[in-house]
């Protein structure tokens, strides 16, 4: 990848900016409980996680619940549930306050596009994030697609009239990978997420960096 030929970076949120498979866990797990459901540990969450919380509830459930009419309801029980008490084990990964503020410092412009639900993202950002500028925020919105369509992404260069090719995005999973590619944006992966390299290069990034401050040499 050149230097110097990118003016904006779109962040994938969890498991890129956020550590927040544990709160995710914990939503999803209580609500398993209550139904004597099986749980799973962390490491089944982060493979669950990447296209949506309605995608996760469905991979978590047993099949037949997945398939059944419970799934709705139990869809908004984990939502409820994650509402109030997604800011517990959730973090910064080290190095992003480093990598944010060295882009700030460099004029580069910041956007958000994550599968996690838009209702929670004023929240999330305003608790972990507030520091820094993002100029769009976009979570999954009803009746738009959710990544890896580039519709959002698209957007995103729209709304901040930049071309695609000016853009970095920066994600931890297949999802942002071809997300990116699709969208025509430069796909680089965050080895410290929730997946890892192999997917991440598998899926087609140019690039796989292991700490978040590694993203700054291409600017």
């Amino acid at each position: 990848m050149t230097t110097n030929q990118y003016k904006a970076v779109v962040f994938d949120l969890d498991g890129t900016l956020l550590d927040t498979v544990q709160d995710i866990a914990n939503a999803m797990n209580n609500v398993l409980e209550w139904h004597g459901f099986p749980l799973h540990d962390i490491a089944s969450y982060r493979r669950f996680i990447g296209n949506g919380i309605p995608k996760l509830v469905y991979r978590a459930l047993p099949s037949e619940v997945s398939e059944s009419v419970h799934y709705n309801k139990l869809l908004a029980e984990v939502i409820d549930e994650y509402s109030k008490h997604l800011d517990i084990h959730t973090k910064l990964y080290p190095g992003i306050d480093e990598l944010l503020t060295g882009l700030v410092k460099r004029g580069t412009r910041l956007a958000i596009l994550s599968n996690k639900d838009d209702s929670f993202m004023d929240e999330v950002v305003a608790t972990y994030l507030s520091q820094w500028e993002f100029e769009v925020v976009f979570g999954a919105r009803a009746n738009t697609p959710v990544k890896p369509d580039p519709y959002s992404a698209l957007e995103i260069a729209e709304l901040m009239k930049l071309q695609p090719a000016e853009f970095i995005f920066l994600g931890d999973t297949s999802v942002d990978m071809l997300t990116a590619n699709n969208a025509g944006m430069h796909a680089v992966g965050a080895a410290w997420g929730f997946r890892g390299r192999e997917e991440l290069y598998a899926n087609g990034a140019e690039l796989v960096i292991d700490f978040p401050t590694d993203l700054l040499q291409l600017f």
